[in-house]
């Protein structure tokens, strides 16, 4: 006996269906074990914080260099000495300090004092002094001119009394030659012309002409060596 031909197809048809099926169940059924795919709006709300959290974090990283140099230049440098950092002052170290203060500025002023006191009183001497020098001076030329005038004036006598002694006899002047000193009368000697002075001389005693020679010659000598 031969097979239905329409039997076979529709055994074929629901076989096909069946499957089909099944393969639609399975698929529903991953469907709904896969988790849900997130929406456009949560993650542009998720990015946001990424991206605003983005220089913050670029701002860390370069900052964090800065930091660690800082920390270690803090850690090399070396700490302060104590004998070098005194620390606060007390209320009674700054009282102290500031009496030491103006104990020394008192000490200057007044040496200040002192020195402008001495300096006044050495200018009031060397006034002093160029005022004596002053007055020495005058009273220097004053005796120049006095004795100028004195020497003037012995001069005058003594050529006076020469012309007074050439008057006179060659004996009595003799006589009165031998009465004086020896540099006395040869001074007035000089005064007189060679005639009057020879009879003088020839007049005198030995010694005392002699003494008178040797006088008048050491004077001409004298003379003639300046």
């Amino acid at each position: 006996m031969k097979p239905n031909p329409l039997l076979i197809i529709s055994v074929i048809f629901a076989a096909s269906f069946s499957g089909r099926a099944i393969t639609m169940a399975s698929a529903s059924g991953e469907e709904r074990d896969k988790p849900a795919a997130p929406s456009l709006e949560a993650s542009e709300h998720e990015a946001a914080p990424a991206s605003a959290a983005a220089p913050m974090q670029l701002a860390a990283a370069e900052a964090k260099p800065h930091a660690e140099t800082a920390a270690k230049s803090h850690e090399a440098a070396p700490a302060p000495h104590p004998a070098l950092d005194p620390g606060p002052l007390s209320a009674a170290d700054t009282s102290s300090l500031l009496a030491a203060i103006r104990d020394r500025a008192a000490r200057l002023d007044a040496r200040e004092a002192a020195l402008a006191e001495r300096a006044r009183l050495l200018e009031v001497v060397e006034r002093r002094i160029e005022d004596k020098a002053a007055e020495m001076k005058t009273l220097k030329a004053d005796l120049e001119s006095r004795l100028t005038v004195a020497e003037t004036a012995v001069q005058t006598d003594l050529t006076h009394l020469a012309k007074m002694y050439e008057s006179m006899k060659p004996s009595k002047a003799g006589e009165i030659f031998n009465a004086m000193d020896s540099s006395f009368a040869a001074g007035f000697l000089t005064q007189m012309n060679s005639e009057s002075a020879a009879l003088i001389l020839a007049n005198m005693e030995t010694q005392k002409a002699y003494a008178a020679s040797v006088i008048i010659a050491g004077r001409n000598a004298s003379v003639n060596q300046h």
